[in-house]
């Protein structure tokens, strides 16, 4: 009966040997027909698997709690970016303000300089109309027909004219001094302004430093987890088969006589985990996609496409790699870093800050129970509350949440249900 049992369990524990490296050590051990000496070997092949698992587990454990403090790190570089963006389109607004200002002032200047020079010119006529008058006698008014109290009303009148004149230029004068000041103190904010922006640009230079670095050592972490998992999970399918393989041997110890109806429980229960298998990888039906509101129907054609690109990946399209189960629920758009972001159509932001997968989001309310979702940011320009108008800039395309390269992740949903919005688009 022991020849006919060894060579029914060599094939098994050949295959578990040659996973574990160390067949040289385990196939002698089969040389004699003991399935107790063999059971005993196998047993301590097992407890040092079960040995290099653990620890393997327990530095997984590590490496996911700082996989973890990695996320939150790069969570508050990017929302830090978001801000940093954010504060510096403020400074160029301002900027622009400015320059503005002191183009209005430069203007007013040259008004104010051409009136003073209209006033002097007049202060200049009335001066020589008063040296003129000055000359004349009352008696050459009387030969020539006038009245010779013309000559003091004449006097009196450039007199007042005079005096008027100087007041004008006093206030003009005046005036161009106010317009000296604010222009100096317009020029020093500016001055200002542009050191707090130099300064902020800085700021914003070190933050996308440290923010490439965690992500760098976020993306080894992920590799070398990645490869750990990978060795973690062979090592438990090795230490599954040894165990069934130590259990099938006790079961011929102890059930010799009974190896026939051993083996086909075995059969039945190989066929149901297939059956299990195979239920469990059945495909399931797709969620249904709820009908649009008539409310937002008329928008149906009329929607803005967030933002320009190259449109890489489209509602239900299958995804790459390990998440080919999971297709895309919306458009996702490669852009240029730092390119606008626009408002759909008219709403008002419900959410906007980091959230881990999507880095900086925003989500608008459009009423009807629809919500329009733009993710992976580098900024965002709006807050929760704010209403936007539809065309109006509300972030600047990035790629936080971890994404590998610059782009804007777009949804459509209709009671917290996606569905396509590649029709609701304008052409």
């Amino acid at each position: 009966m022991q020849q006919r049992f060894i060579p029914r369990v060599l094939g098994p524990l050949a295959v578990c040997a040659a996973l574990l490296g160390a067949a040289s050590a385990v196939l002698p051990a089969w040389s004699k027909p003991s399935p107790d000496a063999d059971r005993k070997t196998l047993t301590r092949e097992r407890d040092s698997l079960k040995g290099q698992i653990s620890d393997i587990r327990r530095d997984i454990n590590r490496k996911e709690a700082r996989l973890d403090a990695i996320n939150t790190d790069l969570r508050k570089s990017e929302q830090a970016i978001s801000r940093s963006s954010r504060t510096l389109k403020e400074l160029s607004e301002q900027k622009k303000g400015v320059e503005n200002q002191l183009s209005d002032l430069r203007r007013e200047a040259a008004i104010v300089g051409e009136h003073v020079k209209d006033a002097e010119g007049t202060v200049a006529l009335i001066s020589r109309a008063q040296y003129m008058n000055t000359l004349r006698h009352p008696w050459q008014t009387v030969l020539m027909g006038g009245n010779p109290n013309d000559i003091s009303r004449m006097t009196g009148m450039l007199r007042y004219m005079a005096r008027e004149q100087d007041r004008t230029i006093d206030r003009l004068e005046n005036r161009q001094k106010n317009i000296a000041e604010v222009t100096r103190k317009t020029n020093a904010k500016r001055t200002e302004l542009a050191k707090i922006e130099k300064a902020e640009q800085d700021n914003r230079r070190q933050l996308e430093r440290e923010k490439k670095s965690r992500e760098t050592a976020l993306a080894d972490l992920k590799k070398a987890l990645d490869s750990q998992r990978a060795r973690y999970e062979q090592l438990v399918k090795n230490d599954r088969e040894l165990s069934n393989l130590i259990a099938g041997i006790d079961k011929r110890i102890a059930e010799a006589a009974k190896k026939e109806a051993a083996r086909q429980l075995a059969l039945k229960k190989e066929a149901e985990k297939r059956r299990r298998e195979q239920k469990a990888t059945a495909r399931t039906e797709p969620p249904a996609i709820a009908s649009p509101s008539l409310n937002f129907r008329s928008l149906r054609g009329k929607l803005l496409m967030p933002t320009r690109g190259t449109v890489a990946a489209r509602f239900g399209q299958k995804r790459a790699g390990a998440a080919a189960s999971l297709p895309w629920r919306g458009l996702l758009i490669r852009a240029k870093p730092g390119q606008s972001v626009v408002a759909t159509a008219p709403g008002t932001v419900v959410f906007s800050d980091w959230m881990r997968g999507f880095g900086n989001l925003l989500i608008l309310d459009h009423g009807s129970n629809y919500l329009s979702v733009y993710a992976n940011n580098e900024s965002l320009y709006k807050s929760v509350g704010d209403k936007v108008r539809q065309g109006e800039t509300i972030a600047s395309v990035g790629s936080s949440g971890g994404e590998d390269e610059p782009g804007l992740y777009f949804e459509l949903r209709y009671k917290g249900k996606p569905f396509d919005p590649s029709r609701w688009l304008a052409r």
